[in-house]
């Protein structure tokens, strides 16, 4: 398995040191926000999508988390990653219960404070994420196909891990048998019985493998992140062509040919980015 988290694949326009919010965990790997509803001082992990395109909570992806500045690095074997902690606001006076170190910029080199160094991104940043059930280390459910298609225009298998909602934002990979390798965009809302529009060259058997995600193989998408960390996507969660509580994302590249190394390539659309006059 490669990087368990996220990762900026170009188009950072920097890094910046930040402080991490008190009493909150940020993961090395997972995208951070200043809390659009309730700011203080420092980042946390990218709250869920609430409303339509996240119109409830306006957060803006601020970053992805690639280092802390504890002198004796955390590491969580659930994440398969570094992590720091904000003890709480008041650890800092009279010196800190643990050491920081490596703060670059403007920040105060001795200032016994909790940060994280961030990759801004925005709009144009193409990120690098984890496709994943759940868990970091749960990878999208192979299925298994229960009877043949000798148009190659459908085919029933075990359960996906998320209900397609009937809309073309879905995809699906044959991983073996005759027509491994080809991606197809969903047309169905079942979690077992998979259509689509442009037919496999082949004939599906009995027997053959896929996987399905709640991503388009290019083009807009609706996603969730891992409500805990930011790490990754859930393909868990159904797409929502609405957008509701869903994050909107151009992907430019879906790569599902290696089990347990399912990755997007994407965007953030541009409307994340910016918030209503009439928000307060």
């Amino acid at each position: 398995m490669g990087f368990p988290g996220i990762s900026v694949v170009h188009g950072s326009p920097q890094t910046i040191w930040v402080p991490v919010v008190s009493s909150t965990t940020v993961y090395v790997g997972g995208l951070v926000a200043v809390d659009s509803s309730a700011p203080t001082e420092g980042v946390l992990v990218l709250p869920d999508a609430a409303g339509a395109i996240n119109e409830t909570n306006y957060d803006i992806p601020f970053g992805v988390c690639i280092g802390t500045n504890r002198k004796t690095p955390l590491y969580s074997s659930t994440y398969l990653t570094e992590y720091i902690t904000c003890p709480g606001a008041a650890d800092a006076h009279d010196g800190a219960s643990i050491e920081y170190t490596g703060v670059e910029g403007p920040w105060a080199k001795g200032d016994p404070i909790p940060m994280v160094k961030v990759a801004l991104i925005g709009p144009g940043t193409v990120l690098r994420a984890p496709i994943r059930k759940a868990a970091i280390g749960t990878a999208p459910t192979v299925v298994t196909s229960t009877n043949t298609s000798s148009d190659g225009l459908g085919i029933t298998t075990g359960t996906i891990d998320f209900t397609p909602d009937g809309n073309p934002i879905s995809t699906i990979y044959c991983r073996s048998g005759n027509n491994a390798g080809a991606y197809r965009i969903l047309d169905s809302a079942s979690t077992t019985v998979h259509t689509w529009d442009t037919a496999m060259r082949q004939d599906i058997a009995v027997g053959d493998t896929f996987v399905a995600v709640p991503l388009r193989t290019h083009g807009l998408s609706t996603v969730m992140f891992d409500a805990t960390t930011a790490m990754f996507i859930d393909c868990a969660d159904a797409p929502v062509l609405a957008g509701t509580n869903r994050w909107y994302i151009n992907v430019l590249r879906l790569d599902l040919r290696d089990a347990g190394n399912e990755y997007a390539e994407f965007m953030f659309m541009g409307n994340h980015f910016t918030i209503l006059p009439t928000f307060a």
